[in-house]
């Protein structure tokens, strides 16, 4: 059976009135949690399984991403690809959340309940996000606070978080000194949960994204796209799952 939840968005979203963009926003909300926010997802897990090799390897990968551009177009390229994209997808996504009105209790369809899980998890990610980007990328990063004690700069002089940061930040007792708001056994938790809740996010929403856009049309097409939707959701998970718990729990060197 179609996704009910899903098959109604898509209803409502092709029966605008004139005057109405709700249509484009619904498009272009649906495409940026594709494109480019996925596609971001599923490269930054690729940049983090490095940390399964080794601090060493970790810190080298970083280094070796933020020496792809120079600084300017290096930020200039995160803010078109990244951060704008983010910024879209999470304000009409609570727009969405906070005026919806799921129908799970009145119909007990799978799709209904996936409805309002894909809207509980999208404000956990947010929140998820809001820490991790806040501490990792905006406090250590770009503001030069680490969170364990690490060679601050690299040979072209940039000041990168460190596999060290990282393993402190998420509770690591090899490298954590003191555990405060922003590392500690706390974080980790959250990181679980949130890391799960964004994985599902993502995942469930290419169902609604192929049927939005019209790539997969018809109940067989629809069965297709959420079995390999659960099987990249498995995959993501077991390779975030290993990395969250490498840094946690691993050697720091």
């Amino acid at each position: 059976m179609a996704d009910a939840a899903t098959t109604a968005d898509a209803v409502r979203t092709n029966t605008g009135t004139p005057g109405d963009h709700s249509f484009l926003w619904r498009r272009l909300h649906s495409l940026s949690g594709v494109l480019p926010l996925g596609a971001f997802l599923c490269y930054h897990m690729f940049e983090n399984m490095s940390a399964l090799r080794g601090p060493a390897a970790y810190d080298e990968m970083v280094n070796h991403v933020n020496a792809l551009l120079p600084r300017p177009f290096f930020y200039a390229l995160e803010l078109v690809t990244i951060v704008a994209p983010l910024a879209y997808h999470a304000l009409y996504g609570v727009w969405v959340a906070a005026t919806g009105r799921p129908n799970n209790g009145k119909y007990a369809y799978a799709g209904n309940w996936g409805y309002l899980a894909q809207r509980i998890s999208g404000v956990i990610a947010l929140l998820f996000l809001l820490v991790h980007v806040g501490t990792l990328r905006t406090w250590v990063t770009l503001l030069g606070n680490h969170l364990a004690a690490v060679r601050t700069l690299t040979a072209d002089g940039l000041d990168l978080v460190t596999y060290r940061d990282v393993a402190a930040h998420l509770g690591n007792p090899a490298s954590l000194g003191v555990q405060s708001i922003l590392a500690g056994d706390h974080i980790f938790a959250l990181y679980l949960i949130g890391t799960l809740c964004t994985l599902w996010h993502f995942t469930y929403g290419l169902k609604g994204f192929c049927w939005t856009w019209g790539i997969a049309v018809g109940r067989l097409a629809q069965r297709r796209v959420t079995q390999l939707a659960w099987l990249l959701f498995a995959l993501l998970s077991v390779g975030t799952l290993s990395i969250l718990f490498q840094l946690r729990f691993g050697a720091v060197g």
